[in-house]
């Protein structure tokens, strides 16, 4: 009886450290038929990451899910979430609408803090800050959360 226990127990501490949850779906604001998904683990821990990814109308990824940031609270909606964008430029922010969390370029593969390209971290950093640069002609407001 001990042997089916022990591991049916591994078993369910496992699977239970490791889910994630789907919080919700954003439309890209400016940019018809793509979309953000915003997930957080479901951890036994003080900070518990947030994640995204890109997909399109037809729930193609267009940018494979990445860590966005770590956080204490328990995110049960999207209301402080907003995708919004310039040209083939996107960018998230979450809380504050002028601090960008994740940036991304439809035509270039550029992004932060996920790429296509196959960039070294300051080259990733270089690339991602261009692009806020180039959102903020159109919003002189918008500051990158990581280099706050």
């Amino acid at each position: 009886m001990k042997t089916k226990i022990i591991p049916l127990i591994t078993l369910i501490l496992f699977t239970s450290c490791f889910k994630e949850r789907k919080i919700g779906q954003l439309k890209v604001n400016g940019i018809e038929n793509v979309f953000v998904n915003i997930y957080q683990e479901d951890e036994f821990d003080f900070v518990t990451a947030l994640k995204y990814e890109i997909v399109d109308s037809e729930k193609n990824l267009v940018l494979v899910k990445s860590q966005l940031v770590g956080t204490e609270d328990d995110i049960t909606n999207l209301n402080d979430f907003k995708a919004s964008s310039f040209d083939s430029i996107m960018y998230l922010t979450w809380g504050n609408e002028n601090e960008i969390y994740a940036v991304y370029d439809l035509k270039s593969g550029k992004g932060y803090p996920k790429s296509k390209l196959n960039e070294d971290w300051k080259l990733k950093f270089q690339n991602a800050d261009n692009l806020v640069n180039e959102l903020k002609k159109n919003n002189p407001n918008l500051i990158a959360n990581w280099n706050k």
